[in-house]
């Protein structure tokens, strides 16, 4: 089925939260020139993010390549830094070929996105094609060496207070279930990258939270830092989950799983790196763990439920304006494990990451790699196609909301009842959190006409949706309760304080706390 967007790189975001939402793969078509430019961060944002799309674009006649026609512009070198892999078709007798390449590519190993540019004349060619001979490339994603599976086992036994790192990847091979239970067998705590939100349910015995700078909470980077081995699985080590690596690797050990062998050891060498397919890698853990493995002293388990409640951070403010923790705490309290929710940059999306209770993969989908604004509504689009019975639900900043809000009228025109909530700070507001403590002034970050004359009540009923604007806490279960019958597309601006401060800090030991 094909759905027609208002802008070129919301395509791509749709079809990447198709992806998330289902684990079936999308594909986004676009115009050349600028339609095809249009494309490029959305083929970044989900490239980086290991999200498997097809993106075709199209492109002038082979004959005039290089001469500078109307709209001609080589796409596929364009994307080559930012794609997994990308094509010109020069002769239409290799499509098919070109085709199964993009989709073995898109999804085998670490998945990305493929960008497929098609010349106009060999768009209208003719070839010699019966699509029932048709089959897609087979490919087998690597497995394990079971002698590093054992090495892994014994550093297992060998340490006293080990740690599983659930990355992003683990998602992607859906294998969170033999994750959480391979940590079960063991009895080790599970800390979730910001990726793999939602891996292990937030009242779990063994959930640890999320560990890092940014969108990292207080009970993940304890535990990280109390532990003297820690098992990544289908993680990266990026910056914001790292911080300073010199803090970060200390004296403890690391095991390091990734499907991709450029992974291991390009943040920093691991004592134990295991190139596999994560689902690989648990089953032959769980497997070697049963036979072999040492359960972990009980009291450490034991702790994991006072912490969580002794290092929660405060969400329950009644003050007006609102704190924009409230907001998270409302949407934890509504909407419980029936909403998908996306969310793209800024100071909301890390309170998202810091303060929102995910209970299941495949719930919530941020930006991870890219931080992209725009990224949150055409990808709650794409979602809510993609699985119907849940409400999805983009949480963005009032800024964020107007670089891609023109798709809430796709949605409308194609009776998609997607809801957005705007944290309305009337600011900029991760710019000028970095500006105040890096520099000790701000400078153009203030944006107080948001909560002013800019109307996006008004701007959400001018493309035939609804919207209301809340200015007290205890009125945004009623909003989400309206928004949530809505049959179509609903927002809600929610005012909130102007200038908190959100918890970060440059090393996993050293997060500032606001309150």
């Amino acid at each position: 089925k094909h759905y027609c967007v208002r802008h070129e790189e919301a395509a791509v975001h749709a079809a990447d939260g198709y992806y998330r939402a289902c684990g079936n793969m999308a594909v986004a078509l676009c115009t050349s020139g600028p339609g095809a430019t249009n494309f490029v961060t959305g083929i970044y944002t989900a490239n980086i993010d290991s999200i498997p799309l097809i993106a075709i674009t199209g492109q002038a006649v082979t004959a005039q390549l290089d001469k500078d026609p109307f709209q001609c512009v080589d796409i596929a070198k364009i994307c080559e830094p930012v794609a997994k892999a990308t094509y010109c078709v020069m002769d239409p007798n290799t499509i098919v070929d070109v085709m199964q390449h993009a989709f073995k590519t898109a999804k085998s190993g670490k998945p990305g996105a493929v960008v497929v540019d098609l010349p106009l004349d060999v768009q209208m060619a003719e070839i010699d094609f019966d699509p029932d001979t048709y089959k897609p490339l087979q490919y087998e994603n690597p497995r394990p060496d079971i002698s590093d599976i054992r090495k892994a086992i014994d550093m297992i036994n060998e340490a006293k207070s080990p740690a599983i790192i659930m990355g992003g990847g683990v998602v992607l091979a859906g294998a969170t279930d033999l994750c959480v239970k391979f940590a079960e067998t063991l009895q080790i705590p599970v800390i979730t990258t910001y990726m793999a939100k939602g891996g292990i349910p937030v009242d779990h015995p063994l959930y640890a939270g999320h560990a890092g700078i940014q969108v990292g909470q207080p009970i993940g980077n304890r535990v990280f830092c109390d532990s003297d081995l820690i098992i990544g699985v289908g993680c990266r080590f990026t910056d914001r989950h790292t911080g300073n690596i010199a803090t970060y690797k200390g004296s403890r050990k690391f095991i390091h799983i990734n499907v991709e062998p450029k992974e291991i050891g390009k943040i920093f060498q691991p004592d134990l790196g295991i190139v596999a397919d994560a689902k690989y890698a648990l089953e032959a853990l769980l497997a070697v763990a049963l036979e072999d493995g040492k359960v972990k002293g009980p009291a450490r388990i034991e702790a994991l439920k006072a912490l969580r409640v002794e290092l929660k951070r405060k969400t329950d403010y009644d003050c007006v304006p609102m704190k924009p923790q409230r907001v998270y705490e409302e949407l934890n309290k509504f909407f419980k494990d029936d909403a998908m929710f996306t969310t793209g940059c800024g100071l909301n999306q890390i309170w998202s990451g810091q303060l929102q209770d995910i209970n299941k993969p495949g719930l919530y989908m941020p930006s991870g790699g890219a931080g992209t604004l725009g990224w949150d509504i055409p990808a709650a689009f794409g979602a809510k196609i993609a699985n119907p019975s849940k409400h999805a639900v983009a949480v963005m900043g009032d800024f964020g909301f107007t670089f891609h809000v023109q798709e809430i009228a796709v949605a409308r025109a194609y009776d998609i009842p997607v809801i957005v909530v705007i944290v309305n700070n009337a600011y900029l507001g991760l710019i000028r959190q970095n500006q105040k403590y890096a520099y000790d002034f701000e400078n153009a970050v203030a944006m107080t006409v948001n909560q002013g004359v800019m109307d996006y009540v008004k701007v959400a009923e001018g493309f035939a949706c609804a919207g209301e604007r809340v200015f007290k806490p205890e009125e945004i279960q009623a909003a989400l309760a309206r928004a949530a019958k809505s049959k179509v597309p609903y927002v809600i601006d929610i005012v909130c304080e102007t200038q908190t401060d959100c918890s970060m800090g440059a090393a996993v030991d050293a997060v500032k706390e606001f309150v």
